[in-house]
């Protein structure tokens, strides 16, 4: 497994990965309605593809496929996104340590994250905080998630 930077070539296969995740992952912490709000079945691939173009993603590959992705820019993590079927093998782990390398290249001395209920405990494990409890509305569709902070 390796951590890569963005490669135009997956650009289809992210939004299908962050969609598929939160469907088969967060279901047990929200409902059917709030998973559509926060992640479409109907993948918008252009605005995606805008997205892509300006975050730049980190990549966790292995054997050509992906696996995971991090956006990450100053000291914020966002769309931090682990394959369902490779979840519990350390690609998160794997993603979060390049994430620290880099930070600590840049001599940062904090990280940011707004985490959903579902990888609230992963980001704990790593040295989060719970800053505070946040109500994102997207779709008219109230969520739940939590501003977290690590200081380096």
């Amino acid at each position: 497994m390796q951590i890569i930077k963005y490669d135009k070539k997956y650009q289809k296969i992210i939004p299908k990965l962050f969609t598929n995740t939160i469907h088969k992952t967060c279901n047990k912490e929200y409902t059917k309605e709030q998973l559509n709000a926060w992640a479409n079945l109907h993948i918008d691939y252009k605005s995606w593809e805008e997205r892509l173009n300006k975050t730049k993603p980190y990549l966790a590959i292995l054997d050509e496929k992906l696996i995971g992705f991090a956006e990450f820019y100053e000291d914020y993590i966002d769309c931090f996104y682990v394959h369902h079927e490779y979840q519990g093998f350390g690609v998160g782990k794997m993603l979060l340590n390049h994430i620290f390398k880099i930070t600590k290249e840049k001599k940062q001395t904090s990280l940011r994250v707004n985490a959903s209920i579902t990888a609230k405990p992963f980001f704990e494990k790593s040295g989060f905080i719970e800053v505070k409890k946040n109500k994102v509305v997207r779709n008219n569709i109230e969520l739940i998630n939590f501003s977290m902070e690590k200081s380096l």
